[in-house]
Parts: structure tokens; sequence; C-alpha cells
């Protein structure tokens, strides 16, 4: 949860200072390629020849597991990021600004996570313990659930029969998808804002104890946890059987669907500085795409950890990037939004936000959307940068669609938008 941003701010003032350092490397669009000695196992040739391929799989289950999701119907959006990889990019949506405000829903509560969507419902949570499924038509509340004395800053995750989502009060809630009574919870977690993984029968999060958890839908036990040795606070990702997930104490993690560690990357001492990780990977290109706090943005080998390039900001970097078409979209506490060329970490275009960014962007039909702590969302071509449309509200992770409709988070509001009429 991105409440607590003034006391980090005060923890990251070295940080701030390093950062302003290298500041004129970002600036210049230059990626830094570190040295054998920090930058860990060399990392395979980039599979350049998967860049004509859309970096959005549709997610299927590994031969011979079990699960409880039919392949991803590409007009839904049922999880934080669309898809398991997490990159923010729908193929499936031709949506386009301008646009027109259909409706507008008050929730009088803090709305910092984007709903999931699935079959023309919205799913999701808001600050004080409520999860809510609005119909996308009209507004229409089909139910509410309350979990007394609870938090939530997550995206909660969907599927043919539940709802899964987590808390600050240490639990999974899991509701019945038509009706929002709960089917069943798990607790004895600690405080968890991490969006979950619903894959192969299990359902994988991060907690702020340390720990990756892992809970079998079927017998609704933790099957196994991992300590990472610092708060996980960002959601797990998942490509190819592997499981990526950043920690608070400077490392990403890689783990199988077992919970074995298959690779640690720890950023202690890379140009100076250690990243700690809140943002979310984002999968793609045998690749793994993060940013952390020390103002850097990471693409490391998805097989082995090692690492591709590194490339600076100016600030912090909370927010979670997007993959689309060769490129890598990434805000940044220093006002900037960057597009970066996946395979080389080669600046393409930035864009003045004049305010931080904190949330995290989503690519819908070659225009990227992004939101800044002023409460503005821009819509941008995403091969130049250039402005096509903004939007006076929004604040995090902006937008989410489906095949019809454009769903955008104000700070208090949720905007259904469709194009207008040409």
């Amino acid at each position: 949860m991105r409440l607590d941003c003034d006391v980090v701010s005060r923890k990251f003032i070295a940080i701030d200072i390093a950062a302003a350092v290298v500041l004129v490397v970002g600036i210049a669009g230059a990626a830094v390629v570190l040295a054998n000695r920090s930058s860990g196992p060399k990392p395979s040739a980039f599979p350049t020849a998967a860049l004509s391929a859309s970096p959005t799989p549709t997610p299927s289950p590994s031969p011979g597991a079990t699960t409880t999701r039919p392949p991803l119907d590409l007009g839904d959006w049922p999880t934080y990021g669309y898809n398991d990889a997490r990159t923010r990019f729908n193929p499936a949506i031709d949506l386009r600004p301008p646009y027109r405000i259909k409706w507008r829903w008050g929730i009088g509560d803090l709305l910092e996570f984007p709903p999931a969507i699935y079959q023309r419902k919205l799913y999701f949570c808001t600050q004080h313990g409520n999860v809510y499924c609005l119909r996308a038509a009209d507004k229409h509340i089909v139910w509410h659930y309350h979990l007394k004395g609870a938090l939530f800053a997550s995206t909660p995750t969907v599927d043919h029969r539940s709802v899964y989502a987590t808390s600050f009060a240490g639990k999974l809630i899991v509701l019945n998808r038509a009706t929002g009574k709960p089917r069943w919870i798990v607790s004895g977690m600690g405080a968890t804002e991490s969006s979950p993984l619903v894959w192969n029968g299990r359902v994988f999060f991060g907690s702020r104890d340390g720990n990756v958890y892992a809970v079998s839908i079927r017998t609704h036990r933790i099957v196994w946890r991992y300590q990472t040795g610092g708060a996980v606070k960002g959601a797990p990702a998942e490509l190819d059987g592997r499981i990526v997930i950043g920690s608070y104490n400077g490392s990403v993690y890689c783990l199988s669907y077992g919970g074995h560690l298959i690779w640690r990357r720890s950023t202690g001492g890379l140009l100076g500085s250690s990243d700690e990780f809140y943002a979310t990977p984002a999968l793609a290109y045998d690749t793994v795409y993060i940013g952390g706090t020390g103002s850097h943005i990471y693409a490391l080998d998805l097989g082995n950890g090692g690492t591709r390039w590194s490339f600076s900001t100016g600030g912090w970097v909370y927010s979670s990037p997007a993959v689309w078409h060769n490129l890598v979209f990434e805000g940044s506490y220093d006002d900037y939004f960057y597009a970066l060329n996946a395979a080389t970490g080669r600046l393409v275009w930035r864009f003045y936000a004049g305010a931080p960014i904190s949330g995290s962007p989503t690519v819908l039909n070659g225009i990227v959307y992004v939101s800044s702590l002023s409460k503005h969302t821009w819509g941008l071509n995403a091969r130049t940068g250039r402005v096509v449309w903004r939007f006076g509200d929004g604040k995090y992770s902006p937008v989410t669609a489906d095949k019809r409709t454009l769903y955008l988070c104000g700070w208090h509001v949720l905007y259904a938008l469709q194009p207008k009429q040409r």
C-alpha cells in the first residue's frame, strides 16, 4: 500500500541523492550493462525471434496439471496485470480515445488497484475491507462483501467459480463469484497487499512477513511458504512454470511450482546502491522486467537471473511495467514515464508527467495509459509518446478494459468510458 510513502520517503533520502547522480544516465537513455562480478550468471541470448510475437500468452495449464480456471477469454481481465505473466497488454481490445463517460460510481473509499473483469462484471477491493461485484453495463451492485477491521490494497483474481482476495488482516478470502458469500478463508499469514496468482490449483501471493505462500484450492491449506528475508509487497508473476517475485530485501526470486528456489538475483552493490522491490514483475521474451526503489529498471534472464540490462531513472520505481511489441513501459518518482527497448534497455522516448508516477501502465490498441500522483491520466501513442488523450482523474494503476468499455480508477471514483461516435 502506497499510503506510507511519506514514511518511506524519509527512509530513502539517501537513495534519492544517489538517484540524482545517475539521472544524467537515464536522461541520455543509456542502458547500463552491469559488470560480470555483479550481474550474476551470464544471461542467455535475448530471443529476438520472439519479438515478432505477442508478449501476452493465453494462459493454459502445464501438461498433466489440473486447473480451476478455463483458458482466458480475451475479452476478460481476470487478474492484476491481465494475465499470469502480468504484461498489462490485452491484444483483443481495440478501444481508442476520445472517450465519453458512460457512468461513474463514487466509492467513498480509496480505490488504489483496478478491478478484475470476468463475464461483464467488475470485481475490486477498496481500502477499508470491502470487496464489490459491479455489473459492467450499468454499475449495479451485484454483491458486496465486508471484512470487518481489514484493509485491502490489491486486485482480486477471478475464475469461473471464485473471487480470491488478499488482505492486511493476514487472510486469503475466497468468495463465491455469483453471490459474494465466503467459500473458505485461510488465516495465519502476515499482512498482504500482493494480488494473488491463481495457477494450477493453487493460489500464490507474498506477505509483509517476508514469505511467499502457496495455498491449495482443493484442501484450503498452505502447501508451502518460502522466506525471502524482507517484506513481499508485489504480486507474483508466472511464465513457463516459473514464479517470479521481488522482495524488500533487495532480491528477485524465481521459484518452482513446488516452492523450490530456481534462482535468486540480489541487487546489493549494483551501481552502488540496493533496490528494494515493491513492483510486480512482468515476464516476456524469456525476460523478467522489474523496477526498484533504488531508481533502477532491470531486465533479468528468466532462465538463470543473469542481468540483460539495467536502466537508471532519477527516482524510485514503484510502477510495475507493461510490455508491448519490444517496448517496456515504466513510470518513476522522477516525474517521467519511460519507454525502453525490451532487448537492449535503450531509451526510445520519455514523457514528462509533472508529478511522480507510482502506479502501473496499461497498453491497449497501441495506446499506453498512465496516471501520476497529481491525479491526471494520459493516453500516449505507445510508439512515439505523443499525447492523444488526457483525463482529469486517476492516481495509481488507472486502466483495465473489456471489449466494449475502458474502466478508469480515479482517487475515489470508478469511471466507465466508451469511445465517442466519430
